[in-house]
C-alpha cells in the first residue's frame, strides 16, 4: 500500500472510533438512550446504502491502483443515440415513478416530497448532460 492510502485509511479509522466515542458518550453516559434508539431506526436506510457505498469505493480504489500501473486509466464508452433515450427515459421517469410510488404508500405527496424528487431530478439531468456534453 502507498502511503497516501495508509494515512486515509488511518483517517478513516480514526474518525470512526472518534464517532463511536462519541456516541457512546452522548447517548449512554448523557442519558439519551431513547433519543439513540429513534437516532439508529432512521439512520437504517443510509447505513444499508453506506455500506454498499464503502464496498464500491475500495474496489474502485483497487482497479485505480491496477490501471494505473498499466497505464490504461482512460474509459471508452460507445453509445448510440438509443443509449441517450434510453437515459433520457431513466432521468425523467425515475422521479415521477418514485413520486407515485410515495403517493401510494402516503396517500399524498408533501411539498417537501416535490423538492427532493426535484433535487434528485436536477441531480439525474444534470450528470447526464455532463456525460453526454463530452461527445466527439
Amino acid at each position: 500500500m502507498s502511503p497516501k492510502d495508509l494515512i486515509l485509511d488511518f483517517i478513516n479509522l480514526v474518525f470512526m472510533v472518534i464517532l463511536i466515542a462519541f456516541c457512546i458518550l452522548y447517548f449512554v453516559a448523557g442519558d439519551h438512550f431513547f433519543v439513540f434508539s429513534l437516532f439508529m431506526k432512521s439512520m437504517i436506510p443510509l447505513a444499508f446504502f453506506g455500506i454498499i457505498f464503502l464496498i464500491q469505493l475500495k474496489i474502485t480504489r483497487d482497479e485505480i491502483k491496477v490501471r494505473k500501473k498499466e497505464d490504461k486509466t482512460e474509459l471508452v464508452l460507445y453509445l448510440n443515440i438509443f443509449h441517450k433515450l434510453a437515459s433520457d427515459i431513466i432521468v425523467f421517469c425515475t422521479p415521477i415513478l418514485l413520486g407515485f410510488f410515495i403517493y401510494e404508500v402516503r396517500g399524498s405527496l408533501d411539498a417537501i416530497d416535490i423538492i427532493l424528487l426535484s433535487i434528485m431530478f436536477l441531480i439525474m439531468f444534470f450528470w447526464q448532460k455532463y456525460l453526454f456534453s463530452k461527445e466527439k
